[in-house]
């Protein structure tokens, strides 16, 4: 029996799944890999390390097929993985140093020398009407520029372990990949990158669907080679002998082109269409809508243009980049009680934090919670930090069940964040009647995060048959081989729940969200706690909290 492999190569691990030529899910895998954090704002993993991961996901999943009745062998594989980290190669293919990640914010100030630079040389309105994007700290293009000023700086004499060491780099670099593009390089021997990863580096013309050279000129990067731009769902090569006898793919195995770890995701929740919104609730927070062939972008670009899992269709994405991250912070910094009690009751100790997050009231009795501890896109802040405010000595009172109110404060500011992408992208598409959110992710298990989603959107959201990026690539490998048509795929998802919004808690949630929340990064102290104390002593508020009470 013929399997597809998706691969999904993330910030904290490499899952696989493997499905039949009816989508049907055979076998999954997951492996660990180590985050390394030298400074606040800095993060990096190894290439090798991505590697060994794979490999090892991928022989559990080939273990998994050959026991499984009937046995299946694996006709294809497509990758996926964490957007815009940048991996540098050597003449020989070989990474050079750390890969610098997603979240990683130590080019913000060169982002802003770049972005000068770029619209000095080559029009104010380069980044919107050529990239569609902004040239962002924590994108590739940024973290290019970042080692070439380094490596210029060593040169001048500036000497510390950060300048030698990437002035070393640079000499020997002649390309860069990302993650998912790492492991198909390992597969096939092939130097290639996905459409969709070229509109992830700042670095694409977008209209014209090819590298933005002029760009890399200005910003005295046209030492490095891009690489090949391969159509999502087009085969780039096949597993070489070495490969497959560290993967136990078989030699010969189709490679198809993938995409970005969020368009995965959209193609997982089968959300190909205008109209047809996906909400990826992981790590971080992710709204992808389709916009059709032609750019769609924001004049402050806020958020964010890409090419999608179908050719010549392109989404714009709005991304926090602090969303699951945050609840974890909490688990791992404040919430030892809710481990050991989850341990003792073998649940997942998420499932105790959302329970106690419902046991307070919409609102959380005046806490905000600013998401922003991994820095952000939309509120334009790489360096900016995160923030539980609205604390007062109430919170010490047994009946004001303190903790629950910083849990729900989290959940709340998680989707307050999103929704402000949310509002732009659908004045970008105005006139457009939107479908149901299609909620994934580990948020997407929780129902009370998917109630708090749809209250606070003040928009229907619903939960699929999908399950994660891994599974959206594992369809693109199987269109890729000739099973089925990427429509096909699309059309297996089926909605499982659909969640009205509260009309009283809505209406709360959105005087909450334009007198307190939006633009509160930017506001002083005095104006929030006027807000604050304003919204808790309104109307909708009491209505809201009637409505939280007989629920």
């Amino acid at each position: 029996m013929r399997a597809f492999l998706g691969l999904d190569v993330g910030t904290q691990s490499v899952k696989g799944r493997a499905i039949d030529e009816q989508g049907n899910l055979l076998a999954e895998a997951s492996t660990e890999y180590p985050l390394y954090i030298p400074q606040p704002g800095w993060t990096e993993q190894e290439p090798a390390e991505m590697w060994q991961a794979t490999c090892e996901t991928i022989r559990k999943v080939v273990a998994a097929l050959e026991r499984h009745n009937p046995p299946a062998e694996i006709a294809a594989v497509c990758a996926t993985g964490q957007m815009h980290t940048m991996i540098l190669l050597d003449e020989n293919k070989r990474p050079i140093g750390r890969a610098l990640l997603w979240n990683d914010g130590r080019a913000a100030r060169d982002a802003e020398e770049g972005a000068a630079l770029l619209k000095s040389r080559l029009g104010d309105r380069f980044l919107i009407d050529t990239l569609c994007n902004d040239f962002l700290a924590n994108w590739t293009g940024a973290h290019l520029f970042y080692v070439r000023n380094r490596a210029d700086e060593f040169a001048k004499g500036v000497c510390n372990p950060e300048t030698e060491r990437w002035a070393q780099a640079w000499e020997r670099a002649v390309t860069f990949l990302t993650p998912r593009d790492f492991i198909v390089l390992n597969l096939t021997g092939e130097v290639s990158m996905d459409m969709c990863g070229g509109s992830e580096t700042s670095l694409m013309d977008i209209p014209a669907k090819r590298w933005a050279l002029d760009a890399f000129k200005v910003l005295g990067i046209d030492k490095l080679q891009p690489p090949p731009l391969y159509e999502p769902g087009s085969v780039i090569g096949k597993v070489t002998k070495p490969a497959a006898e560290v993967t136990g793919l078989k030699e010969g195995t189709l490679v198809i082109a993938g995409a970005g770890d969020c368009l995965a995701g959209a193609l997982a929740g089968g959300v190909l269409k205008v109209g047809q919104v996906l909400f990826t609730l992981g790590t971080s927070g992710v709204v992808v809508v389709p916009i059709g062939e032609k750019p769609l972008v924001d004049e402050q670009l806020r958020t964010q243009v890409h090419y999608s899992t179908i050719p010549n269709t392109l989404v714009n994405m709005a991304c926090v980049n602090g969303a699951g991250i945050g609840l974890r912070m909490f688990r791992d910094v404040l919430g030892d009680a809710y481990k050991v009690a989850a341990q003792k009751l073998a649940v997942d100790p998420y499932e105790l934090l959302t329970q106690r997050a419902s046991q307070v009231p919409p609102g959380s009795h005046g806490v905000l919670f600013s998401p922003y501890i991994t820095g952000d896109r939309i509120v334009k802040a790489p360096q900016g930090r995160g923030a539980w405010y609205g604390l007062t000595a109430f919170l010490m009172e047994p009946e004001s069940k303190g903790d629950a109110c910083l849990i729900r404060a989290v959940l709340e500011g998680v989707c307050f964040a999103v929704r402000d992408g949310w509002e732009i992208i659908r004045r970008l598409l105005s006139g457009v009647t939107f479908e149901p959110i299609r909620m994934v992710g580990g948020g997407a298990r929780s129902p009370f995060w998917c109630q708090l989603t749809a209250d606070i959107f003040g928009h229907p959201v619903c939960t699929t048959t999908a399950e994660d990026a891994s599974y959206g690539m594992a369809l693109l490998a199987g269109v890729g081989a000739g099973a089925f048509s990427i429509w096909e795929a699309a059309e297996r998802i089926k909605i499982v729940r659909i969640f009205e919004p509260n009309l009283s808690v809505a209406a709360f949630y959105d005087r909450f969200y334009r007198e307190v929340f939006h633009g509160h990064y930017d506001r002083s102290q005095r104006e929030l706690d006027a807000a604050i104390e304003r919204l808790l002593n309104s109307p909708e508020y009491t209505d809201a909290y009637q409505a939280w009470r007989k629920g």
